[in-house]
């Protein structure tokens, strides 16, 4: 209350505001009311006095200029500029108003100059003033309202009505404030206040003058409004009631028609109730309030009071003298018939009753209150008002009977004279009595009257028959006195009823012909009144026989054998006779009671129109074809209408209007007598007259035969059936020249355009699109919607008309002024409107068909029309036109919502949104008001009670525009149609809730428009930047007046409504609902997101962190909660990525702490949030949002947890495992329904998929009744209706349920979507690895118990499995850093953080408590991982294969689960934890390092065991989906089999793939990868996926492979024998081609050499894990492996050919595979092959064996070990200039391979000379004897071959040792640096240290060894053939031979041929000078180091080599 600032306007609204809260929500705000009311009592008490002007004030405001001064709100002082202080003088002067007030309001209108675009500050002041003193004014009025008192009583509660009570009679009694208010009713002039404003330049534009003169109106009414409640309710003093007879006796009370102003109308209805009595009828009337009136309390009241009436002689207008009178006159009959007691305050003038009535009817008040009163609105839209009329009638007539009946006597003398003057042809006097007929004109006015909002006619009818009343009505009215009163009025009044009374009476009886009930005892008394003796019989037989006499008389068509069958047609023809005007005068009055009676009763319309003695119908549509006068036929056609209103009278109406042709539906045939035309009428008549009543009777009568009943076959026979020719006459006839025909009366030109297009709109509502629509040859005519539709997608003159209208209707109405036929302007606009809007949402549908149809009219499309350039304006404003009615949200709120509605349709096209835009002016104020009415409509509230009725509209709002009726309907449907709205229990959306969802929807439709666009400017979003010039700048957001504050108040609001109340309302829950998805599409926009996540963070108080906090929301089993809640998910979701991504660990801190609890105080409290948002704009005061209350008490779900708010927003959700059965059918075929309910299902509903189509069901199915209704039982007809309401349930039903569960899933989605995105990028030092691991636990627990894996919606199953994965993949590499930290703590004695939650206090635990909770923790993990494992084993088992995407997440996350237990190490990682051991000194003292080390081997065991325990039915269901499931399903499998394989968790794994077939299932689909991965070697191939297919299979092959069982089961399923039928190892790529393809960049997909490799290595691979298992002198194994390789020889001929050690790195790779099987197999079972192909003449095979020989030796001696090669290979140059040089791995790599290479090569050669040496040597093996051609291994044509070949086996062996020697001081030096390290706990670096040190060394020590190898294989292979050469030259030289004889030798010992003795003495040096001191020395070193095996074995052999060169020959 402190800070509201005291100007004349922010005190008053807020005190009006506090009122109005108090009295709709009385709760919370008595206090606030209470304090309001204390602070203002001066404002009350001086009420509209304002703060008078001051010297001071004004001089301290002139020297602000200077010196400042101090403002409400301001802690200094603040200097004003010169034109600020003007503007406040100008006001001080023009409203006597305090100088420092004036500059208040002047600051307050500069703060409020944003909601008032356009106005400067000082008119805005000037509104403010006048705003300020009419909310203090309609708060003193509504105080007075709320008193207690006698003539109404309120619902408050007492405390508030006492409070109200006791402020309001101290007003009252110490302030006289009703005196005050009557002078300032006196002194408000508005001709002295526009002068004032006028002069002072006050006014603005005509709207704000408008505007303003309003607000001064509305002020002076409410101040009579408030004497009008006070009187009404305590009624006026004496002296107060005196004034104010004074004041209207003085006061010129007419406005500038001569008709009564409102003001003194209420000032009078407020001294009618000064005195009224009327409470003494209430007979239980035991109130307080009633003794204490005035006029029963003061005992000189009544004597004052009169004497005060004749004391004013002079009136102003007199008639307010004769009713004041009258009134008095009627209080003192009212007081003749109380109790004695208060008899006596009347004293004596209790019996001048008779008097004042007198003399009031003699100043004709009767005709003042027909001619005045009963004119005004607010007689009728005042319900108190309308009461006290009421009373002043039926008080005369119950307490002055006599004076009524003198009044009907003097009527019969009165209509004697008038007949008898007219007998003579004389003009009556004007001196006669009609009061009586005034009476009666009177009665039928006020009740009858159309703006009546009350019903008082009942009264009239009390104690009519009620036997004679059919449809059990029970006498509504008790039998009192007055009721009895009243009836024999009526009764009077038609006893002998002269004609002079006729019309007046049947006027007065339809008058009181208001509701179901008087309609009905208006009928009878009507049809019972034949027996009265009158001079004119007021009965319907009378009535009926004179229409049919004057139709007789009056027809001009002679063709008289439908009535008359018996007159010859002979007939000679008589003129007709024509009607005088009192006689149509007469027919006049009859229809309107015929209208009156068949509006209101449906029994007495159809009786009226089936009386076959009356024959109505054709009765009437007769006379309107005759010549009768043209009023008479608008009444005839209305009454026409109301008859129609049923079906069965509709269905007679329209054969007979047919009948009739009136409106010609044929070819007018030439005739003698011109028939009657409508349209002829119209033009010649009805325009010449200038009034259009015929045309408003014919469009009433067709527009309710249309919407009552519309028969298909109308017109059939004569021509083709269909509406056609009526929707002509309409649109040709009338609509199109409406607008430009001259009026009488201008309202009644807005009444024929509403008329028509309220017809219009009904017909194209009801319209659905059909291609049938647009074919020229058709057998009846098309629905008259599709003419209508097709005029509004082209050009028309229709659509131009509609425009007109709306444009017209936007000029008149921003004026903001009153005008005669506002009202029906406002509803003709609105037709236009909706036109538009129904056309532009059946738009898409009706080009459908025009497509389908194939139709030849070319459809421009009404949205693209909307946006071409206007004639009149030459601007493209139609759609700003259009726009503009939202600035009338106040009081139009359809138009508004129409409007809404077109701007979405027509923003649909691209780019519009950003054209309209660019339709306002740079920085016009136009489209700041447009958006302030936008905020308006937002913000305005949901008013109670009764929304108004907008009829036919809201019929087809709930529904796509004519879905819920189907015009076409057959004449036998009345019983046949199913309520749908019945069915699905809709309740309709109030109008102010459809705006703001049309909002909302606009703003979704137009998010991803570009940028600037309108509807970003709405949501204040600045626009006028260059957004897409700088994509770093930030996007500007209006905070202070946009729309996006206004949405993000809506949900602040129901927020907190939530947390006061459990009501729902769905569609509030809707919209809602759509803000958060908006909100969602604002945070995922790239270019809003962060501004708009600023602006809720900064601005709104941090929305999301607050909203986040209140969920779950209540109701939140509810789909649109659901929604809702997953929106608000996915806007954290985008918050806490996007804080990640910037490092704002703060922010992401504080959601972290939400979302997981981790301080149960903080969550408390708030999350470390202020209590009070203070004065923030967008939340109302004294709200606190963060308060324990505002989250239920959550559930501690598990120890460990503490109840995460994650896991509670799951647990809100309910998973259903139901689904619904269709019910059984008696009468439809159950499949064919199955099959409908699909075909029903909507295809666009996006977000909604598989949602029927209830209505489109629905008439499929009265359809198919239809086709069969002729063919049935008639008493099976009911039974197959109440099948189809059983369908229909079902599938409302049936939506329902898809409803729910795609909310489920929605929730679920967000939900997931959050948890992974929280969880994936956590940053580390967030939370501790432990507690991070923890709540992952709890997190995947909680889904794996809350979710069951068969949910009848398979997404959500899906992305529950998701995101366990995810987790499970996150939780995996928490186990690893966990198990890493602590090895590192355990070892390095650092601190250990504990996986207890509380890791605050773990620093100060003991090493005793600190192992005790390692234990603890273990096996708390293994417990957890014990669940998790075993919950995804048994959805795996359980989930069958429903969904593929399923099967892959849950075999993923089994993978991650297994790799938890079994992590995958390499060596250094091994070698970094042995060296842990090795370096803690007293590591066996550490309680804590034995369940460490075994914790893994426990998790293991619990593994196996879980896995084990399942047993067979788990690998069944793994085999399966691997062998039948998707490829990517089929992968995981296999690696789970293969994981599974690896912890031998299954002893039998191998058995049972093997036995059940499943391995040669497996085999047989590798078989037909074959042809797949032809594919795979394409250039571009289609998919890569049969390469990991075929990898996942090999790498289970080899897996399996590794056991001696396994590989025995291998070898004997043939699976080699597979592999060496696929050709696709035969496709080896071009070597040459791919070594230069290598400067090509690399891409994701690998060069096809690479992927040949992909494809080759993993057979290898099983090969060489075949060999390793079984062994190599497993003959089946080799022999098997080598069938293999022979199979694919071509593929290895061609490697072998290209070998060289500069290949690439992958080319090498294949090569050491390719050797390294060679040399493993090659042993003596190679002879027996050899053997057994020349056994069998395989030549060719036998030659490519040798020659594989030869390549194998040749390629031996080009992979020579030696610095220069090595060097060369890794210096290489580079084949593209761009590719980087080799790094350090790839250097590494190359030289390994290179090594394999060359050991393979050697132990090939060894194996070769060694393979069947059993009978002693043989030469057949030797090299020399392999080896036919030595020129590629010397490189010259002269070479030797035995010199070659041991110059390569000496180059080998030196090569290898020297590069031994080079390397050897590197490991060493690596093996010192790692031990060196200072410590290798020391945090990540330097573990990361070691394990680099680790590799490099691991690396070296490999490559030494391959060295050492390679130098003992040649070692062998020297001594070997030094043997041979050199005992054999031994041998010879003994027998002194000079060479070697070839005929001599051995046929065996063919291997020293061409080996002269010279090469022998030349390799003898060669082998003296290689074995030197030195480099014995150095091989024996590399043997001892590093020899695998016997270290003595290469001295021995050193010494065999020294023997046999000392005893070789010399030369």
């Amino acid at each position: 209350m402190e800070g509201v600032i005291e100007d004349m306007w922010t005190p008053y609204k807020r005190l009006y505001n506090i009122f109005q809260l108090t009295i709709t929500n009385s709760n919370d705000v008595v206090s606030d009311l209470e304090l309001c009311l204390k602070k203002y009592k001066q404002n009350f008490t001086n009420f509209l006095r304002n703060p008078p002007k001051s010297e001071k004030n004004r001089a301290h405001l002139r020297n602000a200029l200077v010196e400042g001064i101090m403002l409400a709100g301001q802690t200094r002082k603040v200097e004003l500029s010169q034109d600020l202080i003007d503007e406040a003088i100008i006001i001080s002067d023009m409203f006597d108003l305090d100088e420092i007030f004036a500059l208040e309001l002047l600051c307050t209108a500069q703060r409020q100059q944003i909601h008032h675009p356009g106005l400067p500050r000082g008119l805005v002041a000037v509104l403010l003033y006048y705003d300020g003193r009419k909310a203090i004014a309609c708060t003193l009025r509504d105080m007075f309202q709320a008193v207690s008192g006698v003539s109404w009583s309120t619902e408050l509660p007492r405390e508030i009505t006492a409070l109200i009570n006791n402020y309001s009679q101290n007003l009252v009694d110490d302030s006289n404030i009703l005196g005050r208010l009557l002078e300032l009713i006196g002194d408000m002039d508005i001709q002295k206040e526009i002068q004032l404003l006028t002069k002072n330049r006050a006014f603005g534009s005509k709207k704000h003058q408008n505007q303003v003169l309003a607000l001064y109106e509305d002020t002076r009414k409410a101040l009579a409004m408030a004497v009008f409640h006070w009187s009404a309710q305590r009624g006026l003093s004496k002296n107060m009631a005196i004034r104010l007879l004074q004041y209207l006796a003085n006061v010129k009370s007419t406005d500038a028609n001569g008709s009564l102003d409102d003001v003194t109308l209420i000032l009078l209805m407020a001294l009618l109730y000064a005195y009224d009595t009327s409470v003494l009828l209430i007979a239980d009337c035991d109130s307080p309030h009633t003794a204490r009136l005035p006029i029963l309390s003061d005992p000189e009241y009544a004597k004052c009071f009169y004497e005060a009436i004749y004391a004013q002689s002079a009136w102003q207008t007199p008639q307010l003298d004769a009713i004041i009178k009258y009134s008095f006159g009627l209080t003192l009959a009212s007081l003749r018939q109380a109790p004695s007691e208060l008899q006596a305050n009347a004293g004596a003038i209790i019996n001048r009753d008779e008097q004042l009535i007198d003399e009031a009817l003699a100043a004709n008040v009767f005709s003042f209150f027909y001619r005045q009163l009963l004119e005004k609105n607010v007689v009728y839209s005042t319900e108190f008002i309308y009461r006290r009329l009421h009373l002043l009638i039926t008080d005369f007539i119950d307490f002055m009977h006599a004076k009524v009946s003198e009044l009907r006597g003097r009527a019969d003398e009165t209509a004697r004279t008038v007949i008898s003057f007219q007998n003579e042809g004389l003009e009556p006097p004007p001196n006669l009595d009609v009061n009586f007929e005034l009476l009666m004109l009177c009665v039928a006015k006020l009740y009858g009257d159309k703006r009546a909002t009350i019903t008082l006619c009942n009264d009239y009818w009390g104690p009519t028959d009620t036997t004679a009343i059919n449809g059990g009505f029970t006498n509504q009215v008790q039998n009192t006195s007055r009721a009895i009163s009243l009836f024999k009025f009526i009764r009077l009044a038609s006893e002998l009823l002269p004609q002079t009374l006729f019309k007046s009476y049947l006027k007065m009886i339809a008058g009181l012909t208001r509701t179901e009930f008087a309609a009905r005892c208006a009928f009878n008394l009507l049809k019972n009144s034949q027996n009265l003796s009158a001079s004119y019989a007021v009965s319907w037989d009378h009535f009926f026989n004179a229409l049919n006499n004057y139709f007789n008389n009056m027809r001009t068509d002679f063709d008289t054998s439908l009535y008359n069958p018996g007159d010859s047609i002979y007939r000679s023809r008589s003129m007709p006779r024509n009607m005088t005007p009192r006689e149509t005068e007469h027919m006049a009055a009859v229809m309107g009671i015929m209208q009156a009676v068949a509006d209101n009763d449906e029994i007495s319309r159809i009786m009226i129109c089936e009386q076959a003695n009356w024959q109505t119908p054709q009765v009437l549509l007769g006379l309107v074809s005759c010549s009768t006068p043209v009023m008479l036929k608008g009444e005839i056609l209305f009454t026409l209408a109301a008859l129609s209103k049923s079906k069965e009278s509709a269905r007679t109406i329209w054969f007979h209007l047919e009948e009739s042709q009136i409106i010609p539906t044929i070819p007018v045939m030439a005739k003698a007598y011109p028939e009657f035309s409508l349209a002829e009428e119209i033009d010649q008549n009805e325009s010449r007259l200038e009034t259009y009543k015929l045309s408003r009777g014919i469009l009433q009568l067709l527009y309710t035969l249309m919407t009552t009943h519309m028969p298909r076959s109308l017109g059939s026979g004569p021509r083709k059936p269909g509406f056609d020719p009526y929707l002509k006459f309409v649109v040709d006839s009338i609509l199109l020249k409406f607008y430009n025909r001259s009026y009488k009366d201008q309202a009644e030109k807005w009444e024929v355009g509403a008329k028509c297009l309220k017809l219009l709109y009904y017909l194209l509502a009801s319209y659905r699109p059909k291609a049938s629509d647009f074919l020229e040859k058709r057998d009846e005519n098309p629905y008259p919607g599709y003419h209508i539709m097709l005029q509004l997608q082209v050009k028309s003159d229709m659509l131009r008309l509609l425009l007109r209208i709306i444009e017209e209707a936007r000029e008149r109405l921003d004026d903001y002024n009153q005008f005669n036929g506002k009202e029906l302007l406002e509803e003709c606009s609105l037709y236009a409107l909706l036109l538009l809007e129904v056309a532009l949402a059946k738009q898409n549908a009706f080009f459908e068909a025009h497509a389908t149809a194939n139709c030849s009219i070319l459809l421009p499309g009404l949205n693209r029309m909307l946006l071409d350039l206007n004639p009149r304006s030459h601007c493209p404003d139609y759609v700003i036109n259009i726009i503009k009615f939202v600035t009338y949200n106040s009081w139009l709120p359809r138009h508004t919502l129409a409007a809404i509605k077109i701007l979405s349709a027509v923003t649909m096209l691209p780019d519009v949104i950003t054209q309209i835009l660019n339709m306002y002016a740079q920085g016009s104020t136009e489209k700041m008001e447009i958006r302030q009415r936008f905020v308006e409509c937002l913000e305005m509230e949901v008013r109670r009670g009764p929304q108004q009725d907008y009829g036919l509209i809201d019929q087809f709002a709930h529904d796509q525009y004519g879905f819920a009726i189907d015009a076409n309907l057959n004449m036998n449907e009345s019983e046949m149609q199913v309520d749908l709205d019945a069915l699905e229990h809709r309740k309709p959306q109030r109008i102010e809730l459809q705006i703001k969802e049309a909002i909302v929807h606009l703003f979704e439709l137009n998010l991803s428009q570009q940028l600037p666009n309108f509807v970003y400017f709405l949501l204040g979003i600045d626009v006028i930047r260059d957004f897409m010039a700088n994509e770093k700048q930030q996007l500007g957001l209006d905070v202070n007046c946009s729309c996006m504050n206004s949405l993000v108040l809506l949900l602040e609001r129901h927020l907190e409504q939530q947390r006061h109340s459990e009501e729902y309302c769905e569609h509030t829950a809707h919209i809602v609902e759509r803000i958060y998805h908006l909100f969602h599409g604002l945070c995922a926009n790239r270019r809003t997101s962060e501004p708009i996540l600023r602006y809720f963070r900064l601005t709104c108080n941090d929305f999301l962190v607050r909203h986040l906090s209140a969920m779950p929301f209540r109701q939140h089993n509810e789909d649109h909660v659901l929604h809702a809640m997953s929106h608000l998910m996915n806007c954290v979701s985008i918050e806490i990525k996007l804080a990640a991504t910037h490092g704002q660990t703060t922010r992401f801190h504080l959601l972290c702490d939400i979302l997981l609890a981790v301080n149960s105080e903080t969550q408390r409290n708030g999350h470390c949030m202020p209590q009070e948002m203070g004065n923030n704009l967008l939340t109302p005061p004294t709200v606190n949002y963060f308060g324990v209350d505002i989250l239920p008490g959550r559930i501690m779900l598990q120890k460990t947890s503490l109840g995460l708010h994650v896991n509670r927003l799951l647990d809100c959700l309910k998973l259903e495992t139901q689904t619904l059965t269709q019910p059984p059918l008696e009468f439809f075929d159950e499949p064919l329904i199955a099959k409908l309910l699909v075909d029903c299902e909507a295809k666009t509903n996006v977000g909604r998929a598989g949602m029927i189509n209830v209505h489109k069901l629905h008439d499929i199915l009265h359809d198919e009744l239809r086709h069969v209704q002729s063919t049935i039982a008639s008493g099976q007809r009911k039974a197959i209706i109440d099948e189809i309401t059983l369908l229909l349930q079902h599938a409302i039903q049936l939506n329902c349920v898809r409803m729910q569960r795609y909310a489920t899933y929605s929730f679920m989605t967000a939900w997931c979507r959050l948890v992974q995105i929280l969880f994936s990028i956590m940053p580390d030092a967030l939370l501790p690895v432990s507690v991070r691991k923890q709540h992952m636990i709890d997190v995947i627990e909680k889904i794996l118990m809350k979710v069951e894996p068969t949910q009848p919606l398979i997404k959500i199953s899906i992305q529950v499995t998701e995101t366990v994965l995810n987790l499970l993949a996150n939780l995996r590499c928490c186990y690893y850093q966990l198990e890493d930290q602590r090895s590192l703590e355990e070892h390095g004695s650092v601190v250990c953080l504990s996986d207890m939650p509380n890791t605050t206090d773990s620093s100060q635990k003991n090493a005793t408590q600190k192992s005790i909770g390692n234990i603890n923790s273990s096996e708390c993990n293994s417990s957890n991982l014990r669940f998790i494992l075993k919950r995804l084993i048994d959805w795996i088992m359980t989930s069958e294969v429903k969904s593929q995407k399923m099967s892959i997440n849950l075999y993923a996350a089994l993978l991650n689960c297994l790799r938890i237990v079994k992590r995958l190490r390499s060596e250094e990682q091994i070698e970094y934890n042995e060296t842990f051991l090795a370096r803690s000194e007293n590591y066996k003292t550490y309680g804590n390092l034995q369940p460490a080390l075994s914790e893994e081997t426990h998790q293991k065991e619990m593994a196996a065991e879980i896995i084990s325990g399942i047993g067979e039915k788990l690998i069944d269901t793994i085999c399966q989906d691997a062998i039948t499931g998707h490829d990517v399903c089929s992968m995981l499998a296999l690696c789970c089999l293969d994981v599974i394989s690896e912890m031998r968790a299954i002893s039998t794994l191998c058995d049972i793939v093997t036995t059940r077939g499943y391995l040669n299932l497996m085999l047989e689909s590798l078989a037909k990868l074959n042809e797949m991965l032809r594919d795979v070697l394409k250039p571009t191939p289609n998919s890569l996926r049969p390469l990991f297919v075929y990898e996942s299979y090999m790498a289970f092959l080899c897996q399996m492979s590794q056991t001696y069982v396994g590989a025995s089961l291998v070898l004997g399923a043939k699976a080699l024998g597979v592999l060496s039928n696929m050709r696709i190892y035969d496709m080896q790529p071009d070597l040459k081609a791919s070594e230069l393809e290598r400067h090509e960049p690399d891409d994701f997909l690998p060069a096809i050499d690479a992927r040949f490799r992909s494809i080759l290595l993993p057979a290898l691979s099983l090969c060489n894990s075949l060999i390793d298992t079984l062994g190599s002198r497993n003959n089946s194994a080799s022999l098997q492996v080598l069938n293999f390789m022979i199979s694919h020889i071509d593929m290895i001929e061609s490697i072998l050919r290209a070998a060289t050690p500069f290949m690439n790195l992958g080319h090498l790779q294949q090569l050491a595979a390719i050797t390294n099987l060679f040399a493993r197999t090659t042993t003596h079972d190679v002879v027996e092959l050899q053997n057994d192909l020349l056994q069998n003449n395989d030549l060719d095979m036998s030659n490519r064996l040798s020659r594989l020989q030869q390549l194998m030796i040749v390629v031996f001696g080009r992979f020579t070990v030696n610095e220069a090669t090595i060097r060369r290979m890794l210096h290489q140059e580079r084949p593209h200039p761009n590719l980087p040089d080799l790094t350090e791995d790839e250097k590494s790599q190359h030289v390994k391979y290179f090594l394999d290479i060359a050991s393979n090569l050697s132990i090939y050669c060894r194996n070769a000379v060694t393979s069947s040496v059993k009978d002693g040597m043989s030469s057949k093996y030797l090299l020399t004897t392999m080896v036919s051609d030595v020129r590629p291994l010397s490189g010259s044509t002269d070479s030797k071959k035995l010199t070659v070949v041991m110059q390569t086996i000496l180059n080998q062996l030196k090569g290898s040792i020297a590069y031994y020697l080079s390397q050897k001081s590197i490991a060493d030096n690596l093996v010192q640096q790692r031990a060196s390290l200072p410590n290798i706990t020391f945090g990540p670096s330097g573990k990361q240290n070691y394990l680099e040190l680790s590799q490099r060394h691991n690396e070296k020590r490999s490559e030494l060894m391959l060295s050492v190898f390679i130098a003992e294989q040649n070692l062998y292979l020297l001594w070997i053939h030094l043997d041979f050469y050199f005992r054999n030259a031994v041998i010879y030289s003994q027998e002194n031979r000079n060479s070697i004889n070839e005929s001599s030798l051995d046929p065996e010992n063919m291997s020293v041929l061409n080996a002269s003795q010279d090469e022998i003495t030349q390799l003898k040096q060669m082998i003296i000078s290689t074995f030197n001191e030195t480099f014995c020395t150095q091989l024996i070193t590399a043997s001892e180091g590093y020899s695998i095996k016997c270290k003595n074995f290469n001295t021995s052999l050193m010494r065999r080599i020294k023997a046999l060169v000392q005893f070789a020959p010399q030369s």
